[in-house]
């Protein structure tokens, strides 16, 4: 079976001030002080430090080597003004960290591919159920104005998700892969050889991803 290739995009616990400066300007505060209350347990040095629900990373809830392999370190390459964005091509599956909308790579990354990753790809938006559903409600506006074709395609029946628990994230991790994971996928060397020979707007895809 074909490994489905997936990032984690998410703050870093250096990043995470910033943030809470932005929450706070855009007086959102009372999000910003639950952001800096919590985000010692959540928060390390990398992306994949980023532990959501339980403790756990995002490798250790879905089991990666069970279908999926991480390509996290693409997103850590992409430069600022991700002008260099064609590296993330080989990614399918988006694991997304509600408050690293607020990070401008990540908002130029959105803007520069949302059309594709709506059609081509998955996304799943990952939500604190602790968080009270006001704040909730506030950052899934965030979401939907920077992944707009994202979250239209959503609403009209794309494996798009919203995780609030470490069930839900299970759910489409097992989902995604019951559906997709015995097509073939290309290899990294492949899917670069597509990528020489034609734009990203029009390459096409492999099965699982086309859906």
């Amino acid at each position: 079976m074909s490994n489905l290739f997936y990032a984690v995009l998410a703050l870093k616990s250096n990043e995470v001030a910033d943030v809470v400066a932005q929450l706070n300007a855009a007086k959102l505060g009372d999000i910003g002080d639950w952001l800096d209350r919590n985000y010692a347990v959540a928060y390390g040095r990398r992306n994949e430090d980023w532990k959501p629900f339980n403790s756990q990373t995002i490798r250790e809830i879905i089991n990666e080597g069970q279908g999926y392999q991480t390509q996290t370190t693409l997103i850590e390459q992409l430069q600022t003004d991700v002008s260099n964005v064609a590296i993330v091509r080989p990614i399918r599956v988006y694991f997304i960290d509600v408050f690293a909308l607020f990070i401008d790579k990540y908002i130029q990354l959105a803007r520069t591919v949302d059309f594709s990753v709506a059609v081509n790809c998955q996304c799943c938006l990952l939500l604190p159920s602790t968080m009270p559903v006001q704040m909730q409600d506030q950052l899934i506006g965030v979401y939907r104005n920077v992944w707009r074709q994202v979250c239209n395609t959503y609403r009209q029946g794309n494996l798009h998700r919203i995780a609030m628990r470490i069930d839900d994230l299970q759910n489409f991790r097992n989902y995604l892969y019951k559906v997709f994971g015995t097509d073939d996928s290309p290899s990294l060397v492949a899917d670069q050889e597509l990528t020489n020979r034609f734009p990203y707007e029009t390459k096409q895809l492999p099965s699982f991803a086309r859906n």
